[in-house]
């Protein structure tokens, strides 16, 4: 069966509650399952802002962090274990008293340093501090794997930072795409090869203006209006970061997750899904689904992307915690439905 695939956030109020959501109305379909990243963290890698801008060895100007002249950077303990053990207790209660389905894996999702330090620090200085953050930020995962057994945990980098790089919506810190890559491969290789590995390739979410990598709006009217003021051209910049990531990373890839958006109606938009070039282990997820036109606007869309990517599974552009409650409701109403007819088609 298709796939449905999570990449963090649910807009609910606790950590039971996106287990209840995914167990009672998302499964099956859904293998690994995320916490929701309820309260603050809900704000992504803002939750790492004073490991930046109230860090002793870096300076702060004008609210960005930059490198001390003759000061190494260097950072205090990061620290995304402590609560992915916590949520992940209460993920084996809940599949342990047949809440989750049995197969399901615990998915903690994580940014990379680049994106770490394109929120907080200044360009001449994010290479040399993404280092730097890279050290601190792989204790963490190191810990990480001490608190969750490999066999049931999935480690999912977040990249929207490279994707819009790739896109040329960002200058570009490091020396060219390829070191862009070369980067990511170096964190997602600290993950135990027992363990799967995913990367969740995200413009933000369209229905909102508060992103970074959506651009500024043209005027006040667009301003007014909220949403995406910059939109992909098409699948060009997924496919370059995918392959890349393909060609980089020494360990399995399990899952790739692409966000798209709902303008992508011509087969232009799709087209260049056929110079993907993974290999046959890693699963590919594109964000079809969109909460304005559920079902059939998603089925009209994988419609033309199978024409040139004949496998792949189905999700949202970003995480769930980016929809309102009745948004929410219906992309879950979006998924079962194309479930539902999926395993009508296979039974018929």
């Amino acid at each position: 069966m298709t796939g449905f695939y999570l990449t963090g956030s649910i807009n609910v109020p606790d950590v039971d509650a996106a287990f209840d959501l995914v167990g009672t109305h998302l499964q099956p379909g859904v293998r690994r399952i995320p916490d929701g990243e309820p309260g603050h963290r809900a704000n992504w890698v803002l939750t790492q802002a004073d490991h930046f801008l109230a860090n002793p060895t870096l300076d702060v100007v004008d609210g960005r962090a930059q490198v001390r002249p003759g000061t190494p950077a260097a950072f205090r303990p990061v620290d995304y274990h402590t609560t992915a053990a916590d949520s992940y207790r209460s993920f084996l209660r809940a599949r342990d008293a047949g809440r989750l389905a049995a197969e399901s894996r615990f998915l903690v999702s994580i940014p990379t340093p680049f994106n770490a330090v394109n929120s907080f620090v200044t360009f001449d200085s994010q290479v040399e501090v993404a280092a730097a953050y890279e050290d601190a930020l792989a204790e963490s995962i190191a810990a990480l794997h001490d608190v969750i057994p490999a066999s049931d945990l999935a480690v999912q980098w977040d990249l929207p930072t490279e994707l819009a790089t790739i896109e040329g919506w960002f200058p570009n810190p490091y020396a060219g795409q390829e070191a862009i890559f070369t980067a990511t491969a170096r964190v997602a290789d600290w993950v135990d090869e027992a363990a799967e590995l995913t990367f969740h390739l995200c413009y933000g979410d369209s229905k909102f203006g508060a992103s970074p990598f959506m651009g500024d709006p043209p005027d006040a009217a667009a301003a007014a209006r909220g949403g995406r003021h910059i939109l992909p051209r098409d699948a060009s910049a997924i496919v370059t970061l995918a392959n890349g990531l393909s060609r980089h990373v020494t360990r399995r890839i399990d899952a790739i997750h692409a966000a798209t958006v709902a303008s992508w109606t011509r087969r232009a938009h799709w087209q260049p899904l056929g110079d993907l070039a993974l290999e046959d282990t890693t699963e590919f997820y594109l964000g079809l689904v969109h909460a304005e036109d559920g079902a059939d606007g998603a089925t009209r869309r994988a419609r033309i992307a199978a024409e040139f990517l004949p496998h792949f599974g189905y999700g949202t552009e970003c995480g769930l915690g980016r929809h309102s409650v009745a948004q929410l409701s219906a992309v879950v109403r979006a998924w079962q439905d194309l479930r539902d007819s999926e395993l009508a088609t296979v039974t018929a």
